[in-house]
This record gives C-alpha cells, sequence and structure tokens, in this order.
C-alpha cells in the first residue's frame, strides 16, 4: 500500500490502477498472542476487469485493506525517530547492547508480555525481569568459575572481584542505557 494515495476529507485510498478504496466499517481482531487490536476495513468500488488484481488478491470479490491506524502511526513515529542522526547513532550500540537480552528474556525466559499496565507499573516489572535475568545471569557464570576453581584452585578471589566488577558496572550500563529512552 506504500503506492497507494490516500485521501484525508473522503477517507479513502486510491489504488495503482486509480480506483476508490473506500472505508466500509471497523473490525476488531485477536491476533495469535491473544491481543485485540482495530481495524478500519476499505474495499474497492469495482475490480472485476482491473489488470491488477491478481497483483493485490486471490478474492473473488472486490479486494479488501485492513487498514490498523496505531500500527502505522507507530511504525511511521519509529521511522522520524531513526531518521534523526542522534537517535541513529544510538541505535547501532543499541543492537549490541540489549537486543541479545531482549531475545534472551523473550526466547528463554518466555516473558513476551506485561501483566501490568501503566508506565510506572511496567518500568517496575521490567525491572524485575531484569534484575532475575541477572541473578540467573551470575548464577550461572558463578557455576561455571566454581567448576574451573575445582580444576585451578588458584587466583578464585581474583575473578570473583573482577566478576563483581563487571557485573555491577554492566548493571549500571543497562539501567543508564534505559533511563535514556
Amino acid at each position: 500500500m506504500k503506492n497507494w494515495t490516500y485521501h484525508e476529507q473522503e477517507d479513502c485510498f486510491i489504488c495503482p490502477n486509480g480506483r476508490k478504496v473506500t472505508f466500509k466499517k471497523y473490525q476488531n481482531k485477536k491476533n495469535p498472542s491473544g491481543y485485540e487490536q482495530s481495524f478500519k476495513i476499505y474495499e474497492c468500488e469495482n475490480c472485476s476487469d482491473c489488470p491488477l488484481k491478481a497483483q493485490w488478491t486471490k478474492a473473488k470479490g472486490n479486494r479488501q485493506v485492513h487498514w490498523n491506524t496505531v500500527f502505522e502511526e507507530m511504525k511511521a513515529k519509529a521511522k522520524t525517530a531513526l531518521e534523526c542522526e542522534e537517535k541513529a547513532a544510538i541505535y547501532p550500540r543499541r543492537k549490541v547492547d540489549v537486543e541479545s537480552m531482549f531475545g534472551h528474556i523473550k526466547g528463554n525466559r518466555s516473558f513476551r508480555r506485561f501483566s501490568l499496565r501503566g508506565l510506572d507499573k511496567v518500568y517496575v516489572e521490567f525491572g524485575i525481569v531484569a534484575l532475575a535475568h541477572n541473578i540467573l545471569k551470575v548464577a550461572g557464570i558463578r557455576q561455571l568459575l566454581s567448576e574451573k576453581n575445582r580444576k585451578n584452585t588458584k587466583a578464585s578471589g581474583e575473578k570473583r572481584l573482577v566478576f563483581s566488577t563487571c557485573f555491577i558496572l554492566g548493571t549500571y550500563q543497562t539501567a543508564s542505557f534505559f533511563h535514556d529512552f
């Protein structure tokens, strides 16, 4: 739909073949994760003799477009944020710093949805999730260190000091990164 023209006053799209795709109705749908989304349904005025119909739809009737206004607003906001030079410089760093952590929390810890609503409550809930993630990470690393220490008992105090310092600095760096946004 990137090459379609939208007319706000008439609340309709113009397809590449020059036909009006007008607003028909509102519809709510649940996605596979159970989240309910609102869509505006648009339908083309007449697709019967359109040479482009096979490219756009397999339907026997006219082409329908399901438009999620909230999702489109979020995409536009993200796009403008990435076009800003200051935020564009932060984005590559974000991939290295936190994307792997989010992937681990979502994939391995199965945290995909917040239970609470409201920004303050979400901050607290994610803080608890991040804290649990860091504690489990510490436990895993300590286990690896203790296994190595059984083999090599020297310098165990030094390893603990270096690890504790890295963990504290890493936690502070993650917290300060979230505070920037």
